[in-house]
């Protein structure tokens, strides 16, 4: 069984590692000793914060480069725009003038409309007014009065019997 033991060769990946890291001259920091606890420390947290001026340099390198970038975006758009607009010719006053859609076009105030269209149905069903016929416009309910108790039969013609 030659998979449950490891062969001769197979520390050689682990001693050359080891060899590559003492050439580099790199050394492991030393182990930290936890701060004692005190009356500064009474948990024994670190007693070092956060250094405020490397942070606030951050800060200002970041809100440096936004402006920065800010800026030359800023620029290309006038650069372009500029390139642009000097390669386009003047517009004429047909792309200029002002184009009115054609009817029907949308009402400015539909309740409005409607209102003043139910207010002239309404009058033309409760008023009296003369016909260009010369005969007269009644109200409705002034109509279905006069109707009243006649017979819905059309007269018979002059002369003659009735329709049948």
């Amino acid at each position: 069984m030659s998979g449950d033991r490891p062969g001769p060769l197979s520390l050689l990946p682990a001693l050359a590692a080891a060899g590559l890291l003492r050439l580099s001259g790199f050394r492991p920091a030393p182990p930290r000793a936890e701060p004692p606890a005190g009356p500064r420390n009474p948990e024994g947290f670190e007693e070092t914060d956060v250094d405020v001026r490397r942070t606030a340099f951050v800060v200002v390198g970041l809100a440096a480069s936004v402006a920065v970038a800010i800026a030359a975006v800023w620029l290309m758009l006038r650069l372009f725009g500029a390139l642009n607009v000097a390669g386009t010719p003047a517009l004429t006053p047909q792309q200029t003038a002002r184009v009115q859609p054609p009817p029907p076009n949308l009402q400015g105030a539909p309740y409005e409309d409607l209102a003043r269209q139910e207010a002239a149905e309404r009058a033309q069903l409760t008023t009296y007014a003369p016909l260009p016929d010369g005969r007269a416009r009644i109200p409705v309910e002034r109509a279905m009065r006069l109707m009243a108790g006649q017979s819905l039969d059309p007269l018979p013609p002059a002369g003659g019997a009735p329709p049948r």
